[in-house]
């Protein structure tokens, strides 16, 4: 387009480009329309840009009645002069009214198929022998008056035809005309019709190569293909130029622009997000405004369609129907999402899915996905995979689907070692409590207690006892060895795992009599019985002499429970001791050492003597 042309065009007047009014060459199904009035439909179309600036984004919100055809028009439409075929108006066919033989007009209007000619109607009792014009601008401060000559029959007789002029070459600019036409027949009979009508002279654009691709949406066709060719004719010159650098507005659902090329051409790429995940259609149009030398813009349509809208079923197919983990475990589902087409299920990459309110993700290559919930479930479960529910993330061209699995949790078998301590006989006291990570008693209560010279290797079990009902236990038991580590654990099971309590440490040293003997055996009454044996305690793995300890002969008489202290003696530097006492009745003997500090007490081997 010429800059003569370009600047003529933003100073052009109001317009109404309807198919009534179709340029040479031009598609004649596009449509414009000036400042049109608020309708309900496109629902997201916008309305007139304001006055002084026009808008090159927005759409009216009144579209023009009709939509572009999709039959595309011809590369140039460079009208011809004379045009080929005949005006649309009409001659009188009528004598005049009053019979005074002067000429009669008809209509008088531009040519409908090009604006740069005028046509003129018009009957005489003689043949017509001169048809002219004055065409006068109906704006401006100093508006100009232009003569046009030379029409020429297109139809009809020279009595009663239709008159064309040349090209309006001669106008001064585009705009409105008021036309007063004058005519002179054979007779010499002349007759005049001031303000006959007004016209407009406005370039005009033509469509060509319009397209509107696919011709339905679905989940493999989810992009609009918008292209065609713009140009714009000038009535004055009778040129045809491309329409470049202009910005289109591209509505489909959503509003794009585009700017076309050097050469008029467009070809957009669009992907509506549809208006809700249930449309059934979706309106798709192509549209540009107009500036007039009046301050109002026009709206031209340059092709539209209503793409239906095909949803297709989809599911999910799960790796596995069911997971077994460990408590503090995540739970995670794996699978594949499909549609299906044509009959065939398909992968469907690039569908979001969620699992649960926190785990969200989108399949990949092959439709494939991982889910994996960030929260550790805390006992067995049902969780359910689906696709997003979101209306920002749903595919709209997909129906939602889901598909489930069943989280078996293996709990965890959680075990206090609460209270415990060693007492001077070597007593473990035990005090604690079990549970599961579900909250529950495991049902398998049985506790196996283990000890460890180190609390690292070594652990071996000493004897097992059962919890109560409620998890709780309480109770003491005798340990060979009171020095070293000690933990209880619980054998697992198919929905518990095995578990360990803390670990407790306690450092008394053992000890023991050996050698012990009360004799002679047997005794006279009133002779001496002489007790002997040997205190020791062990160190590391071995057993030393223990002197300088006290240690307690204690006498049980036959057909007693309780026993005597007859009395003591200190071991020596061997941890030997001897005592003598007199033999009064038969019984039993036995040495017990008393522990003090850190050591634990010794019992000796219960000897029994017949006194005769």
């Amino acid at each position: 387009m010429s800059a003569a042309l370009g600047a003529a065009l933003l100073a052009a007047p109001a317009l109404a480009y309807a198919a009534d009014g179709v340029t040479p060459g031009q598609d004649s199904a596009a449509t414009a329309t000036t400042n049109p009035a608020p309708d309900a439909t496109p629902t997201d179309t916008p309305t007139s840009a304001p006055s002084d600036t026009p808008s090159d984004t927005p759409t009216p919100s009144n579209p023009p009645i009709g939509e572009p055809s999709d039959t595309p028009t011809p590369a140039d439409p460079t009208p011809s002069d004379p045009p080929s075929s005949d005006p649309t108006a009409a001659p009188s066919s009528s004598a005049p009214a009053d019979g005074t033989g002067a000429p009669v007009f008809g209509n008088v209007g531009s040519d409908p198929s090009d604006a740069g000619f005028l046509t003129v109607a018009v009957f005489s009792d003689s043949a017509i022998t001169e048809v002219s014009a004055d065409l006068t601008e109906l704006r401006g401060a100093d508006p100009a008056t232009v003569v046009v000559t030379g029409f020429t029959l297109v139809s009809g007789t020279p009595q009663d035809g239709v008159w064309r002029s040349p090209r309006m070459s001669q106008l001064p600019s585009y705009g409105s005309y008021d036309v007063t036409v004058s005519a002179q027949d054979s007779d010499g009979d002349s007759t005049s019709s001031a303000h006959a009508t007004t016209v407009d002279v406005e370039p005009k654009p033509v469509f060509a190569d319009r397209s509107i691709s696919p011709a339905v949406l679905d989940v493999e066709h989810t992009h609009v293909t918008l292209s065609g060719r713009i140009s714009l004719f000038d009535p004055i010159t009778g040129d045809t130029s491309p329409l470049a650098g202009k910005t289109l507005s591209v509505v489909a659902e959503y509003a794009y622009s585009a700017v076309t090329a050097a050469d008029g051409s467009y070809a957009i790429d669009v992907a509506p997000k549809l208006n809700g995940v249930n449309a059934t259609s979706v309106p798709v149009s192509v549209s540009f405004w107009i500036a007039n030398p009046d301050g109002t813009n026009t709206y031209v349509l340059v092709d539209s369609k209503t793409l239906p809208v095909v949803v297709s079923p989809s599911r999910i197919r799960l790796d596995h129907s069911s997971v077994r983990i460990k408590f503090g475990a995540k739970a995670s589902s794996s699978g594949v999402v499909e549609y299906l087409y044509d009959g065939t299920w398909r992968p469907a990459k690039g569908v979001a899915l969620d699992m649960g309110y926190y785990a969200k993700a989108t399949s990949g290559a092959g439709g494939r996905f991982t889910l994996t919930d960030p929260y550790i479930p805390y006992d067995d479960g049902t969780y359910t995979v689906e696709t997003s529910l979101d209306s920002y993330l749903a595919d709209p061209y997909l129906k939602a689907s889901h598909a489930q699995f069943k989280v078996d949790v293996i709990n965890r078998t959680n075990i206090c070692f609460c209270s415990s301590w060693i007492d001077e006989y070597s007593d473990l006291h035990i005090q604690g409590s079990m549970s599961a990570s579900n909250g529950k008693v495991p049902p398998n209560r049985k506790l196996y207690l283990q000890q460890s010279a180190d609390g690292k290797t070594g652990w071996k079990s000493l004897g097992w006892f059962t919890a109560k009902s409620d998890g709780t236990f309480n109770l003491d038991g005798y340990v060979s060895v009171p020095k070293g580590y000690w933990r209880l654990y619980s054998a697992g099971s198919s929905d518990y795992q095995s578990g360990y309590s803390n670990s407790v440490h306690f450092n008394r040293t053992a000890t023991r009599i050996t050698g012990f003997n009360a004799g002679p055996e047997p005794v006279r009454k009133g002779h001496t019985v002489t007790t002997t044996g040997t205190l020791q305690r062990l160190s590391g793995t071995k057993w030393v002499a223990f002197g300088k300890q006290r240690v307690y002969i204690l006498f049980q008489a036959k057909g007693k429970k309780s026993w005597t202290q007859l009395g003591s003696v200190k071991t020596d530097s061997h941890g030997h001791f001897t005592a003598r006492f007199t033999a009064k009745q038969d019984g039993t003997w036995v040495g017990v050492y008393l522990a003090s500090g850190s050591y634990v007490d010794a019992e000796s081997y219960h000897d029994y003597v017949d006194v005769r």
